[in-house]
């Protein structure tokens, strides 16, 4: 029995996964089973160090974890070292997306212009196959892009990069006749059900701000605030996830009893509400004056004036709400102006 045991901060360090990634892998694919400490930490050992390194390594030459996950450490190794691994090759474990090698351009690309334009390289490839995946109503292969655009990018640029693009690409392929009703509406739901999951199984630190994510009472468009929730998880926010149309007073009544910093809320649609003006007023009225309010969203911007008035602040993207949050996190004092 081994008796070296690691803490997730070391098995991060080790393998390059971020404690997020290693987490879902854990629960959701069952690839590893650590043991608990005293204090019901999650501990790991040398195997299970070597074995996360080895499903990087695949998952970085283009194998999707989910057909790869239930392979023995030894039938990892001999994927990774195997020149023709004909029996993954004709089995579930096939590559979804052929990893792009990287041509003497390429390199001159990185070169000049830094490691940013190869992640737009990747995340043009990602967003690619998705779309593919959304046309041909294939739900398994549209989650394994989102699998290994998580991984591959990390939790904040998969957000920014391939599921917000993807959801505007699907919104206008559908309003141009490109995509179908029921390819929109599935693709969606299966977009909605993975951030859930990854939102789910977020570790959420008991010292870390917390932050109540929502829509607003007559708001019923979701995904807006579940890829906010997750972005601000991503940043480390403890979330508190609220759903859709949640009334003002519950709104409010949540959010002092879990002590949040920050409540965030998502408005899409409709953008012409004659009582969500009124309702964000009432809002901050409830609230007591330590607790900031953060508004973004497709309709955000057509009540700007109620916004201003309530000295929220409004954002328009991740990066927006990214810096935000970054400043709300270091403020102190008992009354939080919007930074």
């Amino acid at each position: 029995m081994e008796s070296s045991l690691f803490s997730i901060k070391v098995v991060c360090l080790r393998t390059g996964l971020s404690a997020h990634v290693i987490r879902v892998w854990e629960k959701r694919y069952r690839t590893i089973s650590p043991v608990r400490s005293g204090g019901n930490q999650r501990q790991y050992t040398v195997s299970d160090i070597d074995r996360l390194t080895l499903l990087k390594r695949a998952t970085e030459s283009g194998y999707a974890i989910g057909t790869i996950a239930a392979l023995s450490t030894d039938q990892l190794r001999g994927l990774l070292v195997s020149e023709e691994p004909s029996r993954v090759k004709n089995t579930p474990a096939k590559r979804l997306i052929e990893p792009r090698k990287i041509s003497d351009s390429d390199a001159t690309t990185i070169r000049d212009f830094g490691v940013e334009e190869a992640v737009k390289l990747n995340s043009s490839a990602f967003l690619n196959q998705a779309m593919e995946f959304v046309r041909s109503m294939n739900t398994v292969g549209l989650e394994s892009v989102l699998d290994q655009s998580l991984v591959a990018l990390g939790q904040i640029q998969a957000l920014n990069r391939i599921v917000v693009p993807l959801m505007i690409q699907m919104g206008e392929g559908w309003m141009m006749g490109e995509i179908t009703i029921a390819q929109e509406h599935l693709a969606t739901a299966v977009v909605r059900t993975y951030l859930g999951q990854v939102l789910r199984t977020s570790y959420l630190h008991p010292r870390a701000p917390g932050i109540l994510v929502a829509t607003p009472v007559g708001q019923c468009h979701e995904m807006g605030a579940i890829v906010a929730a997750v972005a601000a998880s991503g940043l480390g926010w403890r979330v508190v996830y609220g759903s859709s149309s949640l009334p003002t007073e519950e709104i409010a009544s949540v959010a002092i009893r879990l002590g949040v910093r920050v409540v965030g809320l998502s408005i899409v649609h409709p953008s012409d509400d004659p009582m969500l003006g009124p309702e964000l007023v009432r809002l901050r009225r409830l609230l007591p004056a330590t607790i900031g309010i953060i508004i973004g969203g497709q309709a955000a911007s057509s009540y700007l004036s109620f916004i201003r008035q309530i000295g929220a602040v409004s954002v328009s993207d991740i990066g927006q709400l990214s810096e935000t949050l970054n400043r709300f996190r270091q403020i102190s004092g008992n009354e939080i102006e919007a930074p």
